[in-house]
Formats: structure tokens, sequence, C-alpha cells
């Protein structure tokens, strides 16, 4: 059997660490014909025993042969490996909370700030180092592994990583699949039997063709006739600005109010989820924005995702208490997931062929009217000789190729800025987006976000442009 090398590095993930390797456990191809070997990473020892212990109870109760084993040194994991599975993030939603509440408090709009808006700029800054020390890294021990990326900010990591160095990387997100999701209930169907085309930005992007699989039918007449009637103010904070983009631009987009509304600047008038992201009480001195002994706030993905059904009194420790039970290995719950990670490695392994419903990766002419080596979303073919973008056939309104390009310039000054230490070419970044405060607020926010986050983000000093 030829030999396989999987490294998972965030292996302390919970959703993505733990579902990828549920994946690898269930696929009989990689348990019968391979030689496997999963090396597991992390910088926190505690997180990666957890993980550790889950895999081996796991495989071991698959009767799967697989080598597993656990390091924090980031360097051995990677030796020959084949395939590398990147999900990381420090101290997640302390920063996210950060990343919400300051730029609003200096007057930006953002509804969200994990990728687009002011705070993903920080968000990103945060993560491009120890991306690129991940990708360099490979260039070293590992130069022709796949790197599999499920970090975000998405698009902005995977451009960097590709236009900076010669490792082949992938983004891969379920966001697409959430808004087939969506069509699915609108047109009271199985989401099993619609196909689409579809794409743009990660989590900014579009359906241009919806089509029933079994007849070939155009479905977008019957989605018109449904979404006309549909109660406008059902599920609020998650569609209706969804049906409103549709209303504006022709097609409906993914995933979902969230996530799309970070690329707009008048998106709040329809997220009603908007006041309980990050809910605290700032008069309480134990919930200050900022203070790493204050309690974090808490994350919020939706408001009709059960955040406000709540028990009132279900103590303070619900996260730990989740996290813990996540851990716990019971074989009836390894059900695997809907990502995309092991089904790619499957295909470029064993050379199959598949299509996949959403990758991240260069342009190359796959979407018109946008930059070849800016990283876009659509569907893509994945073999031995790799992944390829499938190249959209419809194009996708000037407007929305408008708001998804001001982007790919937001991502060149942000590589700027990281690698010059500049945050001049930060506060440009900032005056592009369209969730930008005004120019002094813009200039006080950034020196506030450089203190708050001075432990985790690259030098930035105020610098004239050359």
């Amino acid at each position: 059997m030829r030999k396989l090398k999987v490294t998972l590095v965030g292996a302390g993930s919970v959703s993505f660490a733990l579902g990828t390797l549920q994946d690898l456990v269930l696929s009989k191809r990689l348990r019968e014909e391979t030689d496997l070997e999963i090396a597991l990473m992390d910088i926190s020892d505690k997180n990666l025993k957890m993980t550790h212990d889950y895999a081996t109870q796991m495989f071991a109760d698959f009767e799967s042969p697989a080598k597993i084993w656990m390091t924090t040194d980031l360097e051995s994991s990677l030796i020959d490996a084949d395939f590398v599975i990147v999900a990381i993030e420090v101290n997640r939603y302390f920063y996210w909370a950060q990343d919400f509440h300051i730029p609003r408090r200096y007057g930006s709009k953002q509804i969200y700030g994990e990728n687009g808006g002011p705070g993903s700029m920080f968000h990103t800054l945060r993560n491009l180092g120890p991306m690129l020390h991940i990708a360099r890294t490979m260039e070293k021990v590992c130069p022709n592994a796949l790197f599999i990326n499920y970090t975000n900010p998405e698009a902005k990591l995977v451009e960097a990583v590709s236009n900076l160095t010669s490792i082949k990387i992938v983004g891969l997100c379920h966001g697409l699949d959430m808004g087939i999701e969506q069509l699915a209930e609108m047109l009271e169907m199985k989401k099993e039997d619609i196909a689409v085309e579809g794409g743009g930005l990660n989590h900014f992007g579009f359906f241009t063709k919806i089509w029933d699989k079994n007849t070939g039918k155009d479905l977008y007449p019957l989605f018109r006739e449904k979404e006309a009637k549909a109660n406008r103010l059902a599920k609020f904070d998650h569609l209706a600005l969804s049906r409103t983009l549709y209303h504006t631009y022709g097609y409906y987009p993914y995933p979902g109010a969230n996530h799309c509304g970070e690329y707009i600047s008048w998106a709040e008038d329809f997220y009603a989820g908007l006041s309980l992201q990050f809910r605290y009480n700032p008069m309480n001195p134990n919930e200050k924005i900022g203070d790493k002994n204050s309690r974090i706030p808490e994350f919020v993905y939706c408001a009709h995702a059960g955040s406000v059904d709540r028990e009132l009194h279900e103590g303070d420790s619900e996260l730990e208490t989740w996290i813990a039970e996540q851990f716990e290995y019971k074989k009836e719950n390894v059900n695997g997931t809907c990502e995309y990670g092991v089904p790619i490695i499957e295909a470029i392994f064993f050379d199959d062929e598949i299509v996949i419903n959403a990758a991240n990766l260069p342009n190359k002419g796959a979407i018109k009217g946008l930059p070849d080596d800016m990283v876009v979303e659509t569907q893509a073919i994945v073999n031995g000789k790799g992944i390829e973008l499938v190249p959209m056939t419809v194009e996708l309104p000037t407007a929305l190729i408008g708001t998804i390009h001001i982007q790919g310039t937001i991502h060149k000054l942000l590589f700027e800025a990281y690698h010059e230490g500049s945050k001049t070419k930060l506060l440009q970044a900032i005056l592009l987006d369209p969730q930008a405060p005004t120019y002094y607020q813009a200039c006080a926010m950034i020196d506030e976000l450089c203190e708050l986050q001075k432990d985790i983000l690259p030098d930035l000093e105020w610098k004239q442009p050359m």
C-alpha cells in the first residue's frame, strides 16, 4: 500500500479537527488502501492531547491501522506530508469581540467583522504571519504537499499564500452549500435535487444558475414565484438581506445575511441579530472589551438559531461544557461532515475526478471581470493533477464585480501593510472599504486596536508612503 501522510495544523480545533478525523476514519479507501499516517499539531498541549485521545480511541474502534501521533513542533509535523489541513485561531472570540465592537465604536457600520469590514483586516493581520510561517515551513520540508485551508478570512489568507509562497493552497468553505439549503427551503425541494452555478468572493457569492438535477429544468422561474409569495419576515435575520440582494442584483446570494453583509455599507437594516453580536454590558468592568481578564462576550451566529431562546440560569461554563462534550468519544456520534477536505485528498491521491461546489483559488479567468491573481470562490474539478476552478458561464452583474474588485484591492493593501509594517497602508485599506468610518475615526481606531492586539499583531507604525 502507498504511504499517505496527512498533517492537521490546529489539531485542537473542536469543529474542523474532529470533523476531519471523522471523515478520515470513515473513508474506506483510505483505511484499506493506504498506509495512513496522521500528524496532529497544535500550540496548545491541552487541546492537542484531547484531540489525540479522541482520535486514537476512534481509529481503534473502527479497526483502522493508521499511525496517529502528536507534536507541538510545526516542522516535525510537516516532514514528508502529502496534505496539510489548517484551521488555526488564537483566543478566537476574545479578539473577534474586539474586531466587532471597536470599529463600530468609531463609526463603522460593519455587522460582523470576521471576513469583511475594518474588523476583518485586523483578523487578517493576526493570522497572516502564522499562515505564511506554515507555508514557508512547507517549502522546506514538504514542498509538493497541498495546503488545505479552513482558516478565515479565507480569501485574504489564501491569496497571500498563493502570491507570496510557492505552496499550492486551496481554501474550503461550506457557505455555498448553506445557500443551497436556503434555495431548497424556498423551492420546497430536496437539496440533493438542486444543481447550481455560483461564485464570487468567499462569503459573498451569487447563484447565477439553478436547475433540477433530474430534469435539467431551470429553477429560477419557480424560485421567483415562490420567493415573491414567501413571508417577508420569516427568518428575517438570516434571509432578509439575502432576499434584498436578490431583488437588487437578480441573483440569490450565499451564505446568509451576517456574512454577505460584511461587504456592503447598507446591511444593518436587514440584520435583526446585530444587537446580539458579542453582547456585553459596558457598565460592567468584568465585561470590558479589550481586557484579557474580562468575561468574553458570547458569539452569536444569527438570532433565529436558538440564541435568544435560552435558559435563564444555565451557568457561565456552557461553552466549556459543550467543548468537553465534543471531545468525549462516542461511536454513534461519528457521522462525518460535508466538508471537502477528505474528498479532495481521495480524488488527488487515487486520481479520481470529482466536482466540488466551492473552492477558493486564484481566479485565472474563472470569473470574468476580476483579476487573475485574486482569490475567488466557485465550482472546481479535482483529480490527480490537482484542483482547477470551473469557469462560470454567466457573468456577474457589473455592480457585484465592482464590489468584489474593491475587496481584491484591499487584499493587496493589507499584504503591503504587513510587509512594510505600515499603519498608513492599513489606513488606505480601511478608507477604501464600504464600511469605513471617517478619516479621523479610522486613524484612532487603528491606534486603539493595534494597542489592544499588540501581542498578536505584526509591528505597525505610521509611515509616509513612498
